[in-house]
């Protein structure tokens, strides 16, 4: 499609999604409200993206409470923000051309105008678009640096991942196991363990809705556990501290068991000090330097094969509200993500 075929295709009027009051506990669609905006106006040094696939993460929720570092919260009736692959429709930069496809923070809308400075450029021969919003962005990264960069794994180790279907949980679990490691993954039902070991490859994983769960861990891991990638803190978090070998190492990453609530979660001490734990605390941030490392690493892995992915993916922008839902009361199964509109 030529330039001029690529701005005529874009409408005067465009969807996007607000937020309508401060969420009480796990946010449901009746938060948000769609509203019709004006596609914003093009200027200098800027790109005017059409989102693609929007991508649905658990610390929006913390932005949206303004307890996450480095976002503003939207505030009531402000734009929702979020991260989505983006096809650029026109260009003020010279950098770039219309018809690319970008990763770029566009927010819950369908159309944006972001700062050219401000966006990676992807290339769809590298790896589906959809998949610099898991297995390799920002979750991806997360994994990679946690395995790589903060564990000393040795093959014969047992590793142990919770919210093992999200995109942290399931590459983290991959990654260990393509470095000799027994993977256990711990999710919130049966289906979810069932892929974990069927989709993924993990040797075992545990249901931690089951009153028996951290039996069930232990007879999954008769020598004890060697590392644990945590995503969820809270009572997960206690019980395979409990399970932990001496001198076992924990990497911190996430805390969706206080997402909702913003009670902040305590960590006791004594079972950290009898185990002699090594604690890794894990911003991503500190990593985003060393992406052309980490995308050297796993694209290759990707595109053969070794490394899956699984999307659960909804339709349409209208349907943000509902599948954010779903992934903040831990009904989604995988990478969460919206397709907007068709690449």
């Amino acid at each position: 499609m030529s330039d001029a075929a690529l701005l005529d295709t874009v409408p005067r009027i465009q969807q996007c999604i607000l937020l309508a009051r401060a969420p009480d506990g796990v946010p449901v669609a009746d938060d948000f409200r769609v509203e019709s905006a004006p596609v914003p106006a093009m200027h200098n040094g800027e790109l005017l993206l059409r989102t693609i696939d929007l991508s649905l993460d658990p610390y929006l929720r913390s932005v949206i409470a303004g307890r996450h570092m480095g976002h503003a919260a939207p505030g009531i009736g402000g734009a929702m923000p979020g991260r989505a692959t983006a096809q650029v429709v026109a260009s003020a930069d010279a950098a770039f051309s219309p018809g690319e496809y970008v990763l770029a923070e566009t927010g819950w809308r369908q159309y944006a105008t972001v700062p050219a400075g401000a966006v990676q450029r992807l290339d769809t021969a590298v790896a589906p678009l959809s998949a610099a919003l898991g297995i390799l962005g920002m979750p991806g990264l997360t994994a990679w640096a946690g395995v790589t960069q903060l564990l000393s794994l040795r093959e014969g180790d047992t590793f142990v991942v919770s919210a093992a279907l999200g995109p942290v949980g399931s590459t983290a679990g991959q990654l260990a196991r393509l470095r000799g490691c027994r993977v256990i993954g711990i999710a919130g039902s049966d289906e979810k363990c069932a892929l974990a070991m069927q989709h993924f490859g993990f040797d075992a994983c545990v249901n931690y809705h089951e009153p028996s769960w951290e039996q069930r861990l232990r007879d999954a891991a008769p020598s004890g556990v060697h590392a644990y990638f945590d995503n969820t803190g809270g009572p997960i978090l206690e019980g395979v501290l409990r399970t932990l070998r001496a001198g076992g190492a924990i990497v911190l990453c996430g805390l969706i068991g206080q997402y909702n609530t913003g009670v902040p979660y305590a960590l006791p001490l004594a079972p950290v000090i009898g185990k002699r734990a090594h604690l890794h605390g894990l911003v991503v941030y500190d990593f985003e330097h060393r992406r052309d490392e980490f995308v050297a690493e796993v694209a290759p892995l990707l595109r053969s094969g070794t490394l899956r992915l699984l999307e659960d993916r909804s339709v349409g922008l209208a349907s943000a509200p509902a599948a954010f839902h779903r992934l903040m009361s831990g009904h989604n199964v995988g990478k969460s993500i919206v397709a907007v509109s068709d690449a």
